[in-house]
């Protein structure tokens, strides 16, 4: 199987996908996946709690493989940050530190190798009239050399 950079790019939007569905299961909010990088109308995201993959650099050096990631999370009528903070509680759990991000093969879904979170960091908040965007920082490396 060859490697694929589109491969870490879906593995991340795939761990973030399934740990909006774990946030919905657990009612601690009704997210929706948002493409932050998808250069859509930014003024015009849904009028829901929101999260996303908030851009991404990959580096290869001698079979090291080191991702920094950035997760959005967006919240709107949140006046006092209260789901915002749930939401992040719930991402840690994901995405914090020595948390694994399986890797999936994009033909076949399956899984073939691992990125470990080797820093999380929540990094300062932003808002709008309605709407609080709090961006994650992560650094991921893969696990082994397959």
């Amino acid at each position: 199987m060859a490697f694929k950079i589109s491969a870490v790019y879906k593995s991340l939007v795939r761990h973030i996908t399934d740990t909006i569905e774990d946030i919905r299961r657990d009612g601690v909010a009704d997210l929706e996946y948002w493409s932050w990088d998808s250069r859509g109308d930014e003024n015009e995201p849904e009028f829901k709690d929101l999260i996303g993959l908030a851009g991404w650099t990959f580096t290869e050096n001698g079979g090291l493989w080191v991702v920094h990631a950035g997760i959005t999370i967006s919240t709107i009528n949140d006046a006092h940050l209260f789901r915002e903070a749930e939401i992040i509680d719930a991402v840690h759990d994901r995405f914090g530190e020595e948390c694994i991000v399986p890797m999936r093969d994009t033909d076949t879904g399956e899984v073939y190798t691992h990125l470990v979170v080797k820093a999380f960091e929540m990094l300062p908040s932003g808002n709008a009239e309605k709407r609080n965007y709090r961006p994650i920082g992560l650094e991921l490396r893969r696990t082994d050399n397959a």
